[in-house]
């Protein structure tokens, strides 16, 4: 459900602010079954109709995610947008509530959208129809009730697949939800991302062995993101009560706006970081990074100043503020590094690698023979 924005996606509508994005790698689930219905003899407007029924299943998807996104904003939680896979919706939202109720509203929200949406359809098979079927419309049906069918059959499949407690899928935080009311987060994530994992492992054999490469896909999905779900969590509880300048580097690739890519990128060969914060008068103008210098190196502008390349804009830190709200800036904004300004002036950088580091040196401390 949700996750940080996703990179090579293309926005195709918007609607409260949260725009809809398709990835690239949904192409690979069209071209799927397009090329698995043409091989199977079926003529072109069959493959046309395939293709039309899994954009209907994926409007679904999108109604579910507005289901997070929209119960989301009644928290105080905007979500960024909406991206369709191959294996399904990610909302990117800007956090997720810590307090399990809130988690768990939010996350029942999608699953109830297409509930609702299978028992308006078959409400209207019955009532039209005088019965309620799951007929396939792909298979010869009627055109209006094979897809009130339709459309019965797959918002229930989707209602109940999401139930599944596969942690980080709709289920899955649903149960972390409820462990979360008599359990620490930390521990009640854990046991959720267990389950999960579990879980990952089933949908991967029967995938594999039942020829559904779709759900080996989800368990592999499942595998990885439980783990970083988990990962993330007891990073950010252990960031609990730091603050910024606790963890920022205080020495940090940086040069003035008028210096040139071609001085850049002989600080790069010397041993300069990958990314680079350019500055002016002691504030950060943006990150110019090491992809950056070199498209301009081989664009043949050595002596284009580094403001000009243009440095990419990014949020700064306070000092005082607290880490664990920083960690969340890096995350959402998908920045390489936050600028630590204390009036008015660069004194710091904040990176993902600092805090991991962070928080590697303070378990091993805390391993130390009489350490508190």
């Amino acid at each position: 459900m949700s996750g940080p924005s996703l990179g090579g996606s293309l926005r195709i509508l918007s609607f409260k602010g949260i725009g809809v994005h398709v990835h690239w790698t949904f192409l690979l689930l069209v071209g799927y079954v397009a090329v698995t219905t043409a091989a199977s003899g079926a003529a072109v407007q069959e493959v046309l109709l395939q293709l039309a029924y899994v954009a209907l299943v994926f409007a679904c998807v999108v109604l579910h995610e507005y289901g997070h996104a929209l119960t989301a904003l009644r928290y105080g939680v905007r979500t960024r947008d909406i991206t369709l896979l191959p294996i399904g919706g990610v909302a990117s939202l800007e956090r997720m509530p810590e307090e399990p109720a809130q988690e768990f509203w939010i996350t029942v929200a999608g699953p109830l959208v297409n509930l609702v949406l299978a028992v308006l359809a078959g409400t209207l098979q019955w009532l039209l129809f005088g019965s309620l079927d799951v007929l396939d419309p792909r298979h010869g049906s009627a055109l209006l009730p094979g897809l009130l069918a339709f459309l019965f059959s797959a918002n229930l499949g989707l209602f109940l697949f999401n139930l599944l407690p596969a942690f980080p899928m709709d289920g899955g935080r649903i149960l972390r939800a409820l462990l979360g009311l008599r359990l620490p987060r930390v521990q009640a994530t854990r046991i959720a991302a267990g389950i999960g994992r579990v879980l990952a492992v089933l949908f991967g054999i029967g995938g594999l062995s039942f020829g559904e490469p779709m759900l080996a896909l989800i368990g592999v999905f499942i595998w990885f993101a439980a783990g970083a779900e988990a990962r993330s969590v007891i990073q950010q509880t252990a960031l609990r009560g730091i603050t910024v300048a606790q963890v920022m580097r205080t020495r940090y690739w940086a040069l003035p706006g008028e210096a040139t890519v071609g001085r850049a990128v002989d600080e790069l060969l010397a041993g300069g970081d990958q990314d680079l914060l350019v500055v002016e008068g002691g504030k950060p103008l943006g990150v110019v990074t090491r992809r950056q210098l070199m498209e301009a190196l081989r664009a043949r502008r050595d002596e284009l100043p580094l403001r000009d390349v243009p440095p990419t804009p990014v949020r700064a830190a306070a000092p005082g503020a607290g880490a664990q709200e920083a960690l969340q800036l890096l995350v959402l904004n998908r920045a390489p590094m936050l600028p630590v300004v204390d009036g008015g002036t660069v004194v710091g950088v904040l990176e993902p690698d600092n805090l991991a580091e962070f928080l590697q040196v303070q378990g091993l401390r805390a391993q130390r023979p009489g350490a508190a």
